[in-house]
């Protein structure tokens, strides 16, 4: 390795041995890869993310500009790094041969032609090397640019809210790098496979963050979804750590644009020209107390996840989309369905195990294990709170020098650990050396577990595991399910939790996002003197009068459970066991239930001769009479076909003094809406209907004889984009730049109410 000045002209001396030989230059100059999405006044050259002074130059010269125009009450409070979308190539920087040699402890220069695809003669120290290599950019880019960027936040006043896990084309070790954060970010789509919330929610847990933040809803379905459909995507989010929503994109739509409007070409358009925005109100209410409730305490898990000190890493998701399936089979990925590989990106899982059912986890990294964890009373805790029972490491046999010997001390003192007994260091430094330490401690903590005939040794007063699957590590330690599951199948985990602990609570998010209704007997791993409540998002109603048994080391709750239905479970020592007086559905004594779960007396048929009013400007001038409730998309009016918006249907219908009771409940209920309704009876509103089982109280407005009822109904936008492009010789009724995403062969969705509806007294 000869190194050369750049001067100009500048030769260079080099003995020639015998013998033919290639020649390789290396040099370090800018990539030319521009800015991927910039705005008209931003286009550019990317920086150099691992450069320190590149990080400073770059947020100094846009927030100077900005401090000119900031006042007290106008001044930038969040700054969001986007997913790492860098275009895969060789990572460089001036000083990382200096920062190399100094944290490595050797001259990286004999070994840079690996880095061009040349091999060397001992595979295992080529793959040392690569890995010292990757390394290095992942922690310079860490340092110098998510972590330097989050002093610059807070020299300013800013936080930074950081998608800097394992989406786009990623270089870092993830957890590290969300870490490196204020508020570390993940992300959901619809009908895609892209989802890396637990990521994220590790990487909170682990460094301390409280709040987890998402990407939502990003994917390419323009205007075809709504609330009700976002809300099952946002109850797995939840259950995999969330708790703030950041939806992908809310866009601003000046009087100019039209409607539906300017949007982004990814994500599903929810801004103020959505149709139903004026029916927001609950669906954001309901955000807005599950992201509270998820912020309390700290979040409980049994077991920690050491995904290995390499980078990139990955944290698979627990789950996906549901609704994901393949629409194109020659392209469709087959490793969705491969459990040993991400169903995100496609990698191997760092870990791979069956689901966990009843059991939380955390991933954690490199550096949490050397730097925070202890071992306490036979449990890995944290200095900001969490705890967990169980340590899993990855099954592959080498392993950072430094974790072993922090894994020495803490199984040492306590720690119940489950892998493989490793032979070898990761990394050159200290090569060869390292490797006979890794086998002198690893002999020491392992003994003679082979992980075939002895699956177990206890060193110190802790434990080491190999060859059990971390089910039967736990039961084996005496670690009960944290949410057990008596009388369901639920191998897709449909039925799936959260659970999060303050000093006085314990609180349990249980989320249904199958399409039918469960009725689940859970089983909670709580204090049996507890008292649990019922707290409902949705309606922000809570059940305190709740009827339950106690048993050993738990209690034991029968929960039902409507299609993407969700309940928070609310443990406390004291309750005062009355309901809210708004708490409108008549219970059976103490048990929480759905409107189908109670007791129905009689029922009333009101399916057919309803009346429809759309707007005339975009739909039939005159109202349509209907025999029965179907879908505006199969109506044989092309205005009512092809209609988005709003629309009223309303009827009369008569209640006999018979039917009127005291105390007796009586709802609406309807078969289907879609999107959105809200429900008026003898005039009196009677809230939003976006949610099966499509029910309204009219309790208190309810009148002997005649009564009349009406509901708005709103649908998407996609109908009537799709009626344009159906008749393109006539005036749009829609404006928006996203139009060439449809055609007139383009699916219509179904619209208005459907099905039956009745009038149940309860």
């Amino acid at each position: 390795v000869i190194p050369f000045n750049g001067q100009k002209d500048a030769p260079i001396s080099w003995q020639v041995p015998v013998g033919k030989w290639e020649i390789l230059l290396f040099y370090s100059c800018n990539t030319m890869q521009p800015l991927v999405v910039p705005s008209p006044n931003s286009k550019g050259l990317i920086i150099d993310h691992l450069s320190r002074k590149a990080t400073r130059d770059h947020f100094g010269e846009f927030l100077s500009r900005l401090e000119k125009i900031s006042t007290a009450d106008k001044k930038m409070k969040f700054i969001f790094l986007d997913s790492y979308e860098v275009e895969q190539m060789l990572d460089w920087t001036p000083e990382f041969l200096d920062e190399f040699e100094k944290r490595y402890q050797y001259d990286p220069k004999p070994y840079l032609p690996i880095l061009q695809g040349y091999s060397h003669f001992d595979t295992l120290i080529q793959k040392r090397f690569e890995a010292d290599y990757s390394k290095l950019v992942s922690d310079l880019l860490i340092e110098n640019h998510y972590g330097e960027s989050v002093k610059i936040g807070d020299e300013n006043g800013i936080q930074m809210i950081t998608e800097a896990g394992h989406g786009g084309s990623p270089r870092v070790e993830p957890l590290k790098a969300l870490g490196n954060s204020h508020i570390p970010m993940g992300e959901f789509w619809n009908r895609q496979r892209h989802w890396v919330t637990k990521e994220a929610a590790s990487a909170a847990h682990i460094y301390g963050k409280n709040i987890v933040a998402s990407e939502s809803l990003t994917g390419w379905n323009h205007w075809q979804h709504g609330p009700a459909d976002f809300k099952q995507l946002m109850d797995i989010a939840f259950c995999e750590g969330m708790n703030q929503v950041v939806f992908h994109t809310f866009s601003h739509n000046p009087e100019i644009a039209g409607k539906p409007g300017f949007v982004y070409h990814a994500g599903e358009h929810i801004n103020v020209n959505a149709t139903w925005w004026e029916y927001a109100r609950p669906f954001m209410d309901y955000i807005a107390r599950s992201s509270y409730l998820l912020r309390q305490g700290d979040f409980v898990a049994d077991i920690l996840m050491y995904y290995g000190d390499e980078a990139p890493n990955l944290v698979p998701p627990k789950r996906i989309d549901p609704n994901y399936t393949p629409d194109m089979p020659g392209i469709f990925p087959t490793f969705f369905y491969d459990k040993h590989k991400c169903p995100h990106c496609g990698r191997p899982k760092p870990i791979v195990h069956d689901h966990l059912h009843g059991y939380e986890y955390d991933y954690v990294n490199e550096d949490i294990i050397t730097n925070s964890l202890k071992s306490k009373n036979g449990k890995l805790v944290l200095p900001h709170g969490p705890s967990y029972q169980v340590l899993v490491l990855p099954d592959r046999e080498d392993i950072s020098l430094e974790v072993l010997r922090k894994l020495d001390q803490l199984i040492f003192e306590g720690a119940i650990v489950l892998g493989p007994k490793p032979s070898r260091a990761t990394s050159l430094k200290g090569f060869p050396e390292n490797d006979r330490e890794v086998i002198d401690l690893a002999s020491k903590i392992w003994g003679d577990s082979d992980g075939k005939k002895v699956f177990s040794h206890t060193y110190g007063k802790g434990k080491v595991y190999w060859g059990k699957s971390i089910e039967e590590v736990l039961k084996d330690s005496g670690i009960q399910p944290d949410l057990g599951l008596k009388n369901i199948d639920n191998q897709d985990l449909h039925i799936d939790f959260v659970h999060r602990r303050t000093a006085n609570e314990e609180i349990y998010f249980i989320s249904n996002s199958s399409q039918k209704k469960e009725k689940v007997k859970a089983v909670f791993r709580v204090n049996p003197d507890m008292k649990p409540e019922l707290w409902d998002a949705h309606t922000g109603l809570i059940q305190r009068d709740v009827q339950y048994s106690k048993i050993d080391d738990g209690i034991e709750l029968e929960i039902s459970l409507d299609p993407i239905d969700s309940r928070f479970v609310v443990f406390r020592e004291r309750s005062s066991g009355k309901n809210d007086k708004e708490l409108h559905v008549n219970l059976q004594k103490g048990k929480w239930g759905t409107i189908s779960d109670q007791g129905v007396g009689q029922s009333l048929d009101i399916s057919s001769s309803w009346e429809v009013r759309f707007d005339p400007e975009m739909g039939p001038s005159q109202s349509i009479i209907l025999d029965k409730l179907v879908s505006w998309s199969e109506m044989k009016e092309e205005k009512a076909k092809f209609y988005s918006g709003a629309a009223t249907f309303s009827k009369k219908f008569s209640i006999q003094k018979d039917m009127l009771h005291q105390n007796q409940e009586a709802f609406v209920v309807f078969d289907d809406i879609q999107e959105m309704g809200q429900v008026f009876v003898n005039g009196h509103d009677c809230g939003i209907v976006w949610l099966p089982p499509y029910a309204a109280r009219i309790t208190p407005y309810l009148q002997q004889g005649e009564n009349n009822i009406s509901i708005r109904v709103i649908n998407t936008w996609n109908n009537r984009i799709v009626g344009d492009w159906v008749s393109p010789d006539e005036m749009p009724f829609t404006k928006t730049n996203a139009k060439n995403k449809f055609t007139k062969n383009s699916p219509l969705l179904k619209s208005g109410l459907m099905g039956k509806c009745q009038i149940k007294f309860l």
